[in-house]
């Protein structure tokens, strides 16, 4: 039986914040009321998660009276004397906002490349809205937090709740599926096959053709070339598909892809550096018999990663790539399973000759829905969350790179439960948005934690020269001022989120060296479009104290000009090797 792990934490202030050290006491969690579908056949999947959602006894269901007890938080424990924001970071709510009388409702969040969130809700798990066609999606500006975002008009017709969603590689955000109707007594929830690419600077929609298979509940992680690769979602009768595609927007075509294979809802994937992408473990609602493993997606070849901890208990959980990109470590955060939750982690090096799961850090609380970035002064983030949609996790949590403890950080006010996100911003901040539990309606506050690097007294370097395209392999000058030299850089690519996944989330490690200018230094991007795949990314610089810049976006692109890089396999072992040697260049695996 799966249990909920007890945080110890330990009393000093190294790191300038407390260290979560590993659990030593564990306790029974009670078994959540409704269904749950966590280790469910495939078969089964879309229908028990379909009961799932629409059973009142359930805290999933739209229609769940909550207990006292089941709104309850998990607070954090108290700091130890004389802990500083100037340590542990700062929280604020920055909006609460109603537009044309609809809360907003971010189930779905894009940065875009002008540096806006696009916040998208469609029906917003809300059945009268689905049938009166009431569709919903906003843009933010983060710049003016407490102006409330602006609605966009959405493609009419076509619910894109519970869609998937990547960017593609001139920004534009491709969603893929959506709902196509809600789950009744006769009828599962079902997906639809249309696709609709968004562009900040139009504003608008505009449809990408439709997709081979109906799907809700996909993901679409991207190629070596930044193309997405669309896996999974209940069909257009209700059953999780094993049909995989790609889309290509130079030509506009959907293309299935070899064999079939399945994979759960929302799955958590990685694109490795030799061009596989490789399935973490976690899912939304259950497994539907996944195992971890990479796959060739070209030939449909498969390579087993095993040793995941609990298993059974990654519904929800986080998967996190992290600094540096190139040391090929990805972790899974935290879950949920029908017994509980579980705060453990757990770690793949995809360097390695052979794959296979370590156990990482505890985080410190166990949870589901929480969310997890990589901040830009390197280390690993992760805050709220909740029990099955009850009792909100009001607690938050930082692992420095290099470290083997997270420390506590500043505690978020706002409950983060079912369809919540959260995503770093341009200035290095990271906001959390929405929930569809506990208020009756949805969660509208906006909050915002500022990191140590955030807070008073804390002089940043700024970027005041950067060429706006960057090329693969190629290398550039980089300007800025502030009171110390720079010695470090990195690249993230923009946040798509939903569900606490986002299949592309990755920062990459960028070289910097002298030049004989000091506020002037030399950038090299990392051939490897495995590692950086084509696209938009937000780049920013530290200084020696490790103090980041506010980031800028720039476009990634192929190196025209030189041969492109040959993805580096001979580290990776002989499976990766054989994984590497079958794919095909034209389909961005080389």
């Amino acid at each position: 039986m799966f249990t909920v792990f007890i945080s110890v934490l330990n009393a000093s202030t190294a790191n300038s914040a407390q260290p979560i050290v590993a659990p030593i006491l564990a306790a029974a969690a009670a078994t959540p009321n409704g269904v749950t579908c966590n280790t469910v056949p495939a078969e089964q999947l879309g229908a028990c998660i379909s009961r799932m959602l629409t059973d009142p006894n359930g805290a999933y269901s739209p229609d769940h009276v909550y207990t006292a007890a089941e709104k309850q938080p998990v607070y954090a424990p108290k700091q130890a004397a004389g802990v500083t924001a100037a340590e542990v970071g700062s929280w604020s709510v920055v909006g609460d906002c109603t537009v044309d009388g609809y809360k907003i409702n971010p189930i779905h969040a894009s940065l875009t490349k002008s540096g806006k969130v696009l916040m998208t809700a469609g029906s917003g798990y809300n059945k009268s809205f689905f049938d009166q066609k009431v569709f919903k999606t906003w843009i933010w500006d983060p710049t003016n937090p407490a102006t409330c975002p602006r609605e966009i008009p959405m493609p009419a017709g076509v619910d894109l709740f519970c869609s998937g969603h990547s960017h593609l590689p001139d920004g534009r955000v491709l969603f893929f599926g959506g709902t196509g109707h809600y789950a009744t007594s006769d009828l599962y929830y079902t997906g639809v096959r249309e696709a609709y690419a968004f562009d900040d600077t139009t504003e608008k929609f505009t449809p990408t053709g439709l997709m081979n298979i109906a799907r809700w509940y996909p993901n679409g992680p991207v190629n070596a070339v930044g193309n997405p690769v669309v896996v999974s979602g209940l069909d257009a009768a209700g059953k999780v598909t094993t049909t995989n595609e790609t889309y290509d927007p130079a030509t506009g075509k959907w293309t299935k892809l070899p064999g079939t294979r399945i994979f759960p809802l929302y799955a958590g994937m990685v694109l490795r550096k030799n061009g596989t992408l490789c399935y973490s473990g976690t899912n939304m609602g259950g497994k539907a018999g996944a195992s971890p493993g990479c796959w060739n997606w070209t030939n449909n070849a498969w390579y087993p990663i095993p040793g995941l901890l609990y298993p059974d208990c990654r519904d929800q959980a986080s998967t996190l790539l992290l600094y540096p990109a190139q040391a090929q470590k990805f972790m899974v955060i935290g879950g949920g399973c029908q017994t509980g939750l579980t705060g453990t982690t757990a770690t793949v090096d995809l360097n390695a000759a052979t794959q296979k799961f370590t156990e990482g850090p505890y985080v410190g609380f166990a949870s589901m829905h929480s969310c997890a970035t990589v901040l830009p002064d390197k280390s690993a983030f992760v805050a709220g969350g909740a029990d099955h949609n009850t009792r909100p996790v009001l607690r938050a949590a930082r692992l420095p790179a290099g470290a083997t403890a997270w420390q506590q950080v500043a505690s978020p006010t706002v409950p983060r439960m079912y369809h919540s996100s959260c995503m770093l911003l341009l200035d290095g901040s990271v906001v959390t948005m929405g929930t569809t539990a506990m208020q009756g309606s949805v969660e509208s506050r906006l909050e915002v934690y500022k990191p140590w690097y955030m807070q008073a007294g804390v002089t940043r370097p700024t970027i005041t020269g950067l060429a706006p395209t960057l090329k693969l392999g190629g290398t550039y000058s980089v300007s800025f001022s502030g009171p110390a030299t720079v010695n470090g850089a990195m690249l993230q690519r923009l946040t798509s989120v939903t569900h606490s996944s986002d299949p592309n989330q990755r920062a990459v490690d960028v070289p910097v060296t002298a030049t004989t200018d000091w506020n002037k230094k030399t950038l090299k991007i990392d051939a490897n479009r495995g590692l950086v795949p084509p696209g938009m990314y937000m780049l920013s610089v530290r200084d020696w104290r490790n103090i980041p810049s506010k980031s800028l976006v720039v476009r990634i692109v192929e190196n025209t000009t030189a041969a492109a890089a040959v993805l580096t396999s001979a580290s990776a072992g002989s499976t990766a090797a054989a994984a590497a040697c079958c794919c095909t260049c034209g389909s961005g695996c080389c």
